[in-house]
């Protein structure tokens, strides 16, 4: 608990300061929106960091990527509640005549390998998914432009990636292949864009299923939609 008061002064003392140097210098960026009377636009910030340290860092790239995350972000809709009541969310149900790019017709491990081979990664901070029918995500991976640099120039990096394309993968209604549904967004892994991803802001569908389509393109396993 003390250590938990701690954090919390912590935070606020750190939003206070940047509150104040908002009066002076404007970002144009979601660190305009730091208030220290909302918790949230202070973790926004702060848990991007850490995502993109995870994200580039070996071992947390390997566990990002491991059965035992995927089981993790699978528990992601019962703190959904909790989430709402703290000002954020853990899991919301998307369109699929919206989202939808196409059909894989292979096995998800190929499409996996398939996406890693076009610069994405996993997931790491992305919200679960699911359908109007209930179905729930079973993969979930980002593009932030391209491969980053290794180790804390990685990281860095990342900051200054301020939009990512976002790739999630459900099982097909017959459970022969995967429904591939796709978005292009602020970036999640960035400080700089991590409230403005939270929030949705300029999240746009057709550009994101315009960009995997042609990732895919080549892709004999891959069927887009007509």
């Amino acid at each position: 608990m003390i250590f938990g008061a701690l954090v919390t002064v912590s935070l606020r003392a750190v939003a206070t300061a940047v509150a104040s140097a908002r009066n002076i210098v404007v970002t144009t960026t979601a660190l305009d929106t730091v208030d220290p009377e909302e918790p949230v636009t202070i973790l926004a910030p702060v848990v991007a960091v850490l995502g993109a340290i995870g994200a580039v860092f070996k071992p947390g790239a390997a566990l990002a990527d491991s059965y035992l995350f995927r089981w993790i972000r699978s528990l992601l809709p019962h703190a959904e509640q909790v989430a709402t009541d703290r000002g954020f969310y853990t899991t919301y149900t998307i369109r699929p005549e919206a989202e939808a790019v196409g059909t894989w017709q292979g096995s998800l491990d190929e499409l996996e390998a398939t996406l890693r081979e076009n610069g994405y990664h996993f997931g790491l901070l992305a919200s679960h998914k699911q359908l109007p029918d209930g179905r729930r995500e079973v993969s979930s991976w980002v593009d932030v432009g391209g491969p980053v640099c290794s180790g804390l120039l990685g990281v860095l990096e990342l900051q200054l990636r301020t939009w990512q394309t976002h790739i999630t993968v459900f099982e097909c209604t017959d459970g022969d292949g995967y429904l591939v549904t796709a978005h292009h967004e602020r970036a999640a892994y960035s400080a700089l864009t991590a409230y403005w991803h939270l929030r949705g802001r300029d999240l746009n569908v057709e550009k994101g299923r315009r960009i995997v389509a042609e990732q895919l393109a080549d892709e004999a396993r891959f069927e887009p939609v007509g």
